[in-house]
């Protein structure tokens, strides 16, 4: 195991492979993997090399894949990062299309499929706990836009008219690219369980 000493775990980065997870997964080690050439840990203007691959799980509402993540490593301070596909959020076997269509189905913003259009959705207290991650932070979400893009969400006291408004104002932005930016900033997401601001 080396020197790894606990908190040098990988540094996430999205990328946004064009792909879908289906494509992206038969591909597997065969991806465009982008050029890192910047370590986001000490700064070193160099470029990372590939330094192996990590398989996690991907699920879709129809289908479960295994997946290959590239991770590179810093020659100045010889720590790694993990390109994630766009398609994924840290951390979440669900991918972010199948989560975001469950939470919007949840909220009334799209008719609901059944599970025989979609068996591997999750189960209801599986959703609920995606909507209720997003509840609890909205009001870090409110605080992300108004420092980030001098953007204020409405004074609504209503979590899921809240929710409705952040969620039609993220898909305007683009869903991928807000995603990025607060992963960017503050290493976390959405769903994620603390979200700083």
């Amino acid at each position: 195991m080396g020197d790894f000493q606990r908190g040098d775990e990988d540094v996430i980065r999205f990328h946004d492979f064009q792909v879908d997870v289906q494509t992206y997964a038969q591909r597997g080690k065969q991806n465009d993997f982008p050029l890192l050439k910047r370590c986001p840990h000490c700064q070193a203007k160099r470029p990372l090399f590939r330094h192996g691959y990590y398989e996690r799980n991907a699920v879709t509402s129809h289908q479960s894949y295994r997946i290959w993540i590239a991770r590179y490593r810093c020659p100045e301070c010889r720590r790694t990062v993990a390109v994630l596909p766009s398609f994924l959020l840290p951390y979440f076997q669900y991918t972010l299309p199948t989560i975001w269509r469950v939470v919007k189905e949840r909220l009334g913003l799209t008719p609901k499929r059944g599970m025989e259009e979609a068996p591997l959705l999750p189960t209801d207290e599986g959703v609920l706990f995606y909507v209720r991650r997003l509840f609890r932070n909205l009001n870090h979400l409110h605080w992300f836009f108004a420092e980030r893009w001098r953007k204020i969400g409405p004074a609504i006291a209503q979590a899921r008219e809240r929710a409705l408004w952040w969620i039609q104002t993220m898909e305007e932005i683009g869903l991928f690219f807000v995603i990025q930016e607060i992963w960017e900033h503050r290493s976390t997401h959405l769903f994620a369980r603390t979200f700083s601001s």
